[in-house]
Parts: C-alpha cells; sequence; structure tokens
C-alpha cells in the first residue's frame, strides 16, 4: 500500500475522492428521461413525474417502517420481506406515463391501484392523503406476498384503508391509528363520507358490507364503509378471534373469507347487526374502541327473563353507550330520571361541570352538551337504533321488544377529559 505525504495538495483530493464514494451509500440513485424520474433506495424504487422533494424522499424510509410494522404484526420473516422489490409510480400527468409505456397492461384507475410489486398513485392536494394512498396499496402489495391475496373486497380494501391511515411525526410512522381530529388528516374525509351516506341511503347492515364486490359504482363509499367494518370486527371484544382465524393465509380474492368469517357467527348474527348499530352512531374522530366499542350478547344474557319493577344505575359520563340492565317489551312505558353532576371539560385548567339537562352553551346533535341521553336497540334488527333525549327526567314507551341504553351527548372523541357519574332511576310502567 502506497501511504501518500500529508500535504495541503492532497487534502481536496482526498476529500474529493471521499465524497465520491460515500455519496452512493447515504442517498438514493436518481435517474431522469423523458421528464420521469426514477428514485431508487434498497428495495423501493419512485418512478414520478412530480419533483422529488423532501416528502417524497422519505417514502423509503416510511416503508421501511411500515413494512417492519407488518412483519411483527402478521408474523412475516423480515429477512424475507426485505427481498420484495416494490415500485411506485405517483403520476401528476398521466399522458407522459402513458407515453413512456409504463401503464400497459395496467386497467383503468381513479386514484390508486396495486398490481404484483408495482403501484401507481395519482398526485393528490395533500401530503397526507398522498401517503395515505401510498400505505394503502403498499398494504395490498405486502399482503399479496405474504399471504398470497388480499381476501374478499371488504377486507382486502377495509385492511388496507386501515393500514393507510398513519400518523408520521419527527420521522416516526404509526399505523392503523383513529384520527383525533380533521386538521391532522387532510383531504382524508372518511368520517364525513360515512355521515353523507347515512344521509343519503341510510346506514349499511354489515351483511351488505361483507358481500361488497369489486365494481367501481360508489367505490369510496364502500371503502369507507369497509374500513368501519374492519375496525369494528378488530377491535370487538368478541368477533375479533373469529375475523383473525377466517383471515388467516393463504388468503385469495374470492369471498371465502366471507364465506368463513360469516359462518363462525351464524348463530349470533343478530348481535352482531346490534353492536354495528351502536358502533356507528359513536364512530368519529377520536374514537377510542376500549371504552367505547360493547358486546350487547354478554350484557343482555339474562335481562328477558322478568322485568324489575325499577332499578338504579350509574351511568360514566367518559364512556359511550352503557346497558341500562332493562329490558322493554311493545308498549311498555319507562320513567326515567337523573340526577348528579360531572365534569364534560377541562379548559385552561377549569372544569365545566354539567347535571342531566346538559350544558346550552354548546350544542351536539341538537341537544345540549352533556345532556343524558336514551338508546332503544330493538330485538328486530330491521329497526335502527332510537336515539332520545331525556335530561333530567322523561318518558318512554317502546315500539318493540329490546334494551334501553344511556350516555351524555357529546362527540366521542372530546370525552376523554371526563370525569364523574350521574345516577339514573327507571320506572316501569310509571312516571318518573
Amino acid at each position: 500500500m502506497r501511504i501518500l505525504p500529508t500535504c495541503k495538495f492532497w487534502t481536496p483530493i482526498l476529500v474529493a475522492c471521499l465524497a465520491v464514494l460515500i455519496a452512493p451509500q447515504s442517498r438514493a440513485q436518481v435517474e431522469s428521461t423523458a421528464g420521469i424520474k426514477r428514485f431508487t433506495k434498497d428495495q423501493w424504487t419512485i418512478v414520478t413525474d412530480l419533483p422529488i422533494d423532501p416528502e417524497i424522499e422519505s417514502w423509503p424510509g416510511i416503508l421501511d417502517q411500515a413494512l417492519a410494522t407488518w412483519c411483527q404484526k402478521w408474523s412475516i420473516d423480515p429477512v424475507q420481506a426485505k427481498s420484495w422489490p416494490l415500485v411506485v409510480h405517483c403520476i401528476g400527468d398521466r399522458k407522459l406515463f402513458e407515453q413512456a409505456g409504463l401503464l400497459e397492461g395496467v386497467p383503468p384507475f381513479d386514484d390508486g391501484f396495486q398490481q404484483a410489486d408495482r403501484v401507481f398513485l395519482i398526485e393528490q392536494p395533500s401530503n397526507y392523503y398522498r401517503r395515505h394512498l401510498l400505505l394503502h396499496e403498499a398494504t395490498h402489495w405486502a399482503m399479496y406476498h405474504a399471504f398470497a391475496g388480499g381476501g374478499s373486497p371488504w377486507f382486502m380494501e377495509g385492511m388496507a384503508e386501515v393500514e393507510g391511515t398513519h400518523q408520521w411525526i419527527n420521522g416516526k410512522l404509526s399505523l392503523a391509528i383513529i384520527p383525533s381530529d380533521p386538521q391532522g388528516v387532510p383531504h382524508w374525509g372518511r368520517f364525513k363520507r360515512l355521515s353523507d351516506s347515512i344521509a343519503a341511503k341510510g346506514m349499511p347492515s354489515l351483511k351488505q358490507i361483507l358481500y361488497y364486490g369489486n365494481d367501481r359504482q360508489d367505490r369510496q363509499d364502500r371503502y369507507s364503509w369497509s374500513w368501519a367494518a374492519c375496525v369494528f370486527f378488530r377491535n370487538h371484544p368478541v368477533y375479533a378471534t373469529m375475523l383473525q382465524r377466517a383471515s388467516a393465509a393463504p388468503l385469495d380474492y374470492s369471498l371465502k373469507l366471507t364465506q368463513l368469517f360469516e359462518n363462525s357467527l351464524a348463530d349470533r348474527w343478530d348481535w352482531v347487526e346490534r353492536d354495528w348499530k351502536l358502533f356507528v352512531d359513536e364512530f368519529d374522530f377520536g374514537y377510542q374502541p376500549t371504552s367505547n366499542l360493547i358486546a350487547l350478547e354478554p350484557l343482555t344474557k339474562d335481562l328477558s327473563e322478568g322485568l324489575p319493577k325499577d332499578l338504579s344505575v350509574d351511568v360514566d359520563s367518559a364512556k359511550g353507550w352503557q346497558i341500562a340492565n332493562l329490558f322493554l317489551r311493545t308498549g311498555q312505558q319507562v320513567g326515567i330520571s337523573a340526577e348528579g353532576t360531572y365534569v364534560v371539560r377541562m379548559q385552561n385548567q377549569q372544569a365545566w361541570e354539567s347535571s342531566p339537562s346538559g350544558i346550552s352553551y354548546q350544542y351536539y346533535r341538537h341537544m345540549p352538551m352533556g345532556k343524558l341521553i336514551g338508546g332503544f336497540v330493538s330485538t328486530d334488527t330491521s329497526r335502527p337504533l332510537d336515539v332520545f333525549a331525556i335530561g333530567k327526567q322523561t318518558e318512554y314507551v317502546a315500539q318493540s321488544d329490546g334494551w334501553l341504553l344511556l350516555r351524555i351527548n357529546e362527540p366521542v372523541g372530546k370525552r376523554q377529559d371526563n370525569s364523574g357519574k350521574l345516577t339514573v332511576r327507571c320506572a316501569i310502567g310509571s312516571r318518573p
């Protein structure tokens, strides 16, 4: 080995040589042809006509973290997973990609598409939603490799929506979140789409969702409801295990998963639809499954046998729907009265206290925030959840057989800082 003498002449040459040697290892390779750039790092290749800005430069790191999460979550060998290449086409001008032959064999798509080891994204109005599409399509790609398919259409798209809904803060990626506010997920819009869909067509039953097809009509509505169904089933205290069994590898893209899952729930499907109604009523920004998602069947097991004349129940101001331990027959009247004070908001270290009548300073669903409300779940699953105001006292007449539930009137994402309980008394066949 020849040793170079130390002198000012050699110093800039050594620095320049070292820079050339180190640069390819520390940053990705970029090639450009006819307005389309190819950006490669490790197993990831991004092909785009858009500027390769810091956001796009972050994508290999985002995909690294996503794949590591999926390996852990789905028991994938990380060494094997690193051998799976992925080419991401991020499209600003579709004509450029067509002229370059990069869309040959790709069926028409509106915003995103996955085909084997290639995914395609149309440019979006926000970085967040573009990352959402990237992770959505990358989920399809990972499931294609890990499970040989994505499962029935509702599960395939629902899981991609679950994993695509993310946080990316200070270089750390979190997947499968439920957003706490719309500002953090610009142009995502899933909750608005769900509420608009209910207003236009009513809430779909779970059986409708489980048998969704792949047609393009109402696609965004179907994706949003598939996402909601996956959140519901994956977090449910009873049904999550059954879904896990039905979705075990290998998967395909048929209705096999749906049929296996539906068969496992056949003897309790009415309970599934009742729980679904309660879930959809609350599902919104800040939803926390552990404190809001309930299973009615075990809670109501003995409530249809014998009817107490009256009862008393404590309602937690921080939780969602809570069973009142009361089963009503068609036409029965119940008098309901409530008392107590509880905190519905902490703001600037000051507590907003409410009574069962609520705080008329703010309204939610056309009722004062903090007001006690009731929900009646019918044994007839074709009937919608009946939500009604209670306040300090009211009377309710059951229009069918069913169960009474209680909670305070406040957006689900605003209840985390609540504290305190109120006492509710129910008397069947009498005034409060």
